[in-house]
């Protein structure tokens, strides 16, 4: 039995670093960071740890892919961005929107200035039910725009 346990503890030693060491999107693709960005629009933010699990990825993608496939001409003429950004680094943000765990926050902005935000707290409860990810992050998106003209 201690033999066992002891494979396990090894096992998990060896897949926690791959499942929680990525740090970089640079191949889940680009974020809409230097789109063009009119004065009326809406910021989508992925706020991470620097270390990031399976779940965090899947949100994270999950939320793009989601964003790419309704929203692509809003992503285009830069009236929506996407913005992946570490919470831990950035701590700035993670102030003004009291981000303190992975989060997806939708921000409204105005004339140029930032008039209100939402954070989207349901994001972890509906991780891995795609359909129903997909419809909340859309339909606070879609509400976001509308808002904004």
């Amino acid at each position: 039995m201690k033999f066992l346990t002891s494979l396990v503890l090894m096992g998990l030693a060896g897949i926690v670093p791959v499942a929680c060491g990525q740090t970089s999107t640079e191949s889940l693709g680009a974020t809409t960071a230097n789109a063009p960005k009119p004065p009326n629009r809406v910021v989508v933010f992925y706020m991470h740890r620097t270390f990031r699990c399976f779940s965090c990825l899947w949100i994270e993608n999950t939320t793009r892919q989601t964003l790419q496939e309704t929203f692509p001409s809003e992503l285009a003429s830069g009236r929506l961005n996407f913005q992946v950004e570490d919470y831990m680094k950035r701590e700035d943000l993670a102030r003004r929107y009291h981000v303190q765990w992975v989060s997806v926050v939708v921000v409204n902005v105005a004339e140029g200035r930032e008039v209100s935000h939402q954070t989207l707290e349901k994001v972890w409860g509906l991780k891995g039910k795609n359909d129903e990810f997909s419809a909340y992050i859309t339909e606070a998106v879609r509400a976001a725009l509308g808002k904004t003209k």
